[in-house]
């Protein structure tokens, strides 16, 4: 993990730390998720954020014809990885601490929104997909459900790929006003600002602004970390969450 990459205002009580490429690839999908060597890896990455891999839930993303990507689940420890190989969810909710939440990523934003107060944790892939979903706001709904309040939530996303290098042949929602000002029409394709985009709907549903953290690190400019526009479609970086426990 690069140290001067990572977020400097999370709080003591909140680990979240995000793998570079220097640290292996945590997943390629041309082979079994959990061979021994991406099982080494995220074991060596996760004993350099100073937990225990077996203290993890591995969340996996599954991309077909039926996801909905908008798919929320709790986890507790007994979801980890000494228990269970992994989880399938575009999200992972916890009220526990000391239950890490491991997502492997290429380009798309590992999102984490935490309440300091009640001390919930959530983590989000935000890729396209789940962009295009309501997934933001069951996870806000989610948090308020169980006692929280908007403007108390903070948030962070992770290095990912931006507008800059974010292109699509076509963009069904390019017409859709609440995309004005996060889609750009070139000659080449459509350019989109998902970073901007999800910013603007967490802060539709209250979270501060000042509350909202996005890493400035493009993942297709930076070659330190694994980006599937720029063709490193084999490999992946973790971004690795854990509430820290108070006692």
């Amino acid at each position: 993990m690069i140290a001067a990459d990572q977020f400097t205002n999370i709080p003591d009580d909140l680990l979240f730390r995000f793998s570079s490429r220097s640290d292996g690839t945590v997943l390629d999908r041309s082979q079994p998720t959990h061979a021994p060597s991406f099982i080494a890896t995220r074991q060596a990455i996760c004993d350099a954020a100073g937990i225990r891999y077996d203290d993890v839930v591995y969340q996996r993303v599954i991309y077909n014809d039926n996801s909905t990507y908008d798919v929320i689940k709790e986890v507790t420890s007994s979801d980890t990885t000494q228990y269970i190989a992994d989880i399938a969810a575009d999200g992972l909710f916890t009220r526990q601490p000391g239950v890490g939440l491991f997502l492997p990523v290429a380009d798309c934003i590992v999102t984490v929104i935490y309440d300091p107060k009640c001390r919930f944790l959530a983590q989000l892939h935000m890729g396209r997909h789940s962009t295009l979903t309501s997934i933001l706001e069951a996870a806000v709904n989610l948090f308020t459900a169980n006692g929280s309040t908007p403007g108390d939530l903070q948030v962070w996303m992770a290095p990912s790929v931006t507008k800059a290098h974010y292109r699509l042949e076509y963009f069904d929602q390019a017409a859709d006003p609440a995309w004005k000002g996060f889609v750009e029409h070139r000659d080449d394709g459509y350019y989109l600002d998902m970073q901007g985009f999800n910013k603007a709907k967490l802060m539709s549903m209250g979270v501060e602004s000042s509350n909202i953290t996005i890493s400035s690190i493009d993942t297709f400019e930076n070659q330190d970390y694994f980006s599937h526009f720029r063709g490193d479609t084999g490999g992946r970086f973790a971004g690795l969450s854990m509430m820290r426990s108070l006692e």
